[in-house]
């Protein structure tokens, strides 16, 4: 099928489509379908499919209620249909245990950056001249990966390897969002 217009926006209209679901309002494929339809955006079941794997893997708890009324819906989110995304209730057990450590090697003129970021719990360690290691509590999450492109060349994950991996697994998602353009 051949890419549409707002192709690109396709994964962000789709999480936004469930954002609005809960286990008491499913999204049926059709009605996904419809939508993005709506926007423009042509799609297939498969790509849906895929997407919502991608959705998935950065922390999405994306599941499938069989029977009538059947679909897709975001779990744990209780959101009526049509209400605003309530602010998540997250504790500070729940989120230390999604958080992880993370040393990142940093380019001397970044580091207000890093601090105004992470906040006063850096540790940092000088290296070679203009360079310093900064270790960091972080959940690995599109909002750390969307701060860690926009520091560009100037900052990079060092430890541990399995991080840097996951980092370069979500910018491949991005990248094939792209292909063919």
């Amino acid at each position: 099928m051949a890419k549409s217009y707002n192709q690109k926006g396709k994964i962000l209209y789709l999480e936004r489509i469930l954002q609005r679901t809960g286990e008491d309002h499913t999204v049926s494929m059709q009605e996904i379908l419809d939508e993005l339809t709506e926007q423009g955006i042509s799609a297939e079941r498969k790509s849906i499919y895929d997407d919502m794997e991608v959705l998935r893997s950065f922390g999405m708890d994306i599941q499938y209620k069989r029977g009538k009324p059947g679909g897709y819906y975001l779990a744990g989110e209780g959101k009526a249909h049509g209400a605003a995304a309530p602010a998540r209730e997250t504790s500070r057990t729940q989120l230390q245990e999604e958080e992880k450590q993370i040393k990142l090697l940093c380019e001397e003129a970044v580091r207000e950056e890093i601090s105004r970021w992470f906040g006063p719990l850096v540790q940092y360690k000088e290296k070679d001249p203009g360079y310093f290691t900064a270790t960091v509590q972080t959940a690995e999450d599109p909002e750390f990966y969307g701060w860690l492109t926009r520091m560009g060349k100037s900052v990079h994950i060092a430890k541990p390897k399995r991080a840097g991996q996951a980092y370069r697994e979500y910018l491949k998602s991005l990248a094939r969002e792209y292909k063919g353009i």
